[in-house]
């Protein structure tokens, strides 16, 4: 705030009132609890279970050191909205977390956009209330256009809208802002797969996997992407290094690639999947439907996506 000022006054510049109030409400920081927040925050950004436990102690830590702190209470917000799209949480569980976490955030700090952005995933994925999400998810752009994490969202739920060209604008802009980060190159893989550019994703995906090999999200566009183009040995190779250190699956999968190839493969892994559905850690609906589709039992997969 100080450096604002001092900056402003060098330059002869007269400082709008918006811009004097914003100067003027600058809160002390907590270093320890600021530190905290930063590894949650780091945490958060890798995108797996292991992720989000992390990043949820860091954020309740920052909130022993200052229980006042809006930024964290806005990051345990996203680290439910997180759990909740991905499938590690139900919506009955996460929804509310995120809700109950992200207005205590905007009670504490109406301006915390951290705060907002959690809100617009909630809208987007727990409500699906899409035109109050794409209002929201407008509105934080404004406020932040610069947030490659802001612009992949929004490009995921213009994804899930149907308007494609206006999504691939937006992650695009995300790469030009982060170039080098898992999450945005992660993203844009599975933007690839939807606008079945199948070879751009599979490169983009294995570039996030060789800096994160453990990315869950780039792992899922490289495992779609490699399935639709019909790289079936690849595909089955990818996800034997994925599944690598989980015993039962990774011998279901031999027992099935002996039984009838990748397609063999894939039903023995629907059938451990079924058994940890709605456990925690367990797997989303909507991958036990994928995983049908790749195993060529479209009834199935037609069964899952129902009760998803």
């Amino acid at each position: 705030s100080e450096v604002a000022r001092e900056v402003a006054r060098a330059l002869a510049m007269k400082l709008l009132p918006a811009e004097l109030a914003r100067l003027a409400n600058v809160r002390s920081v907590n270093p320890a609890a600021y530190d905290a927040y930063l590894k949650g925050t780091h945490y958060r950004q890798v995108l797996n279970p292991a992720g989000y436990d992390a990043a949820e102690r860091y954020y309740r830590l920052a909130l022993q050191e200052d229980p006042t702190y809006a930024a964290a209470w806005a990051g345990i917000a996203r680290v439910w909205n997180g759990r909740h799209q991905m499938g590690i949480a139900p919506a009955r569980v996460a929804v509310p977390e995120a809700k109950a976490a992200a207005l205590k955030a905007l009670e504490l700090d109406g301006n915390e956009w951290e705060a907002h952005r959690a809100l617009a995933g909630i809208l987007t994925w727990g409500d699906w209330d899409w035109p109050a999400a794409e209002r929201k998810w407008k509105d934080i752009l404004a406020l932040n256009p610069n947030s490659a994490e802001a612009r992949q969202g929004y490009s995921h739920f213009l994804m899930n809208v149907g308007r494609p060209d206006e999504a691939m604008a937006q992650i695009e802009r995300a790469l030009q802002v982060d170039p080098l980060s898992v999450r945005t190159q992660s993203f844009y893989a599975t933007d690839l797969v939807y606008v079945r550019r199948y070879d751009d994703a599979i490169a983009t995906s294995r570039a996030a996997l060789r800096l994160q090999p453990d990315s869950f999200v780039a792992r899922n566009a490289l495992s779609q992407a490699l399935f639709l183009k019909g790289m079936y040995d690849e595909a089955l190779a990818s996800d034997k290094e994925r599944f690598a250190g989980d015993r039962e699956i990774a011998a279901a999968l031999e027992r099935g690639v002996a039984e009838a190839g990748y397609a063999g493969a894939q039903r023995r892994l629907v059938e451990v999947w079924s058994r940890r559905f709605g456990k925690p850690g367990g797997v989303s609906a909507v991958d036990l439907a994928l995983r049908c589709l790749h195993a060529g039992d479209r009834a199935r997969a037609i069964e899952w996506l129902e009760r998803a």
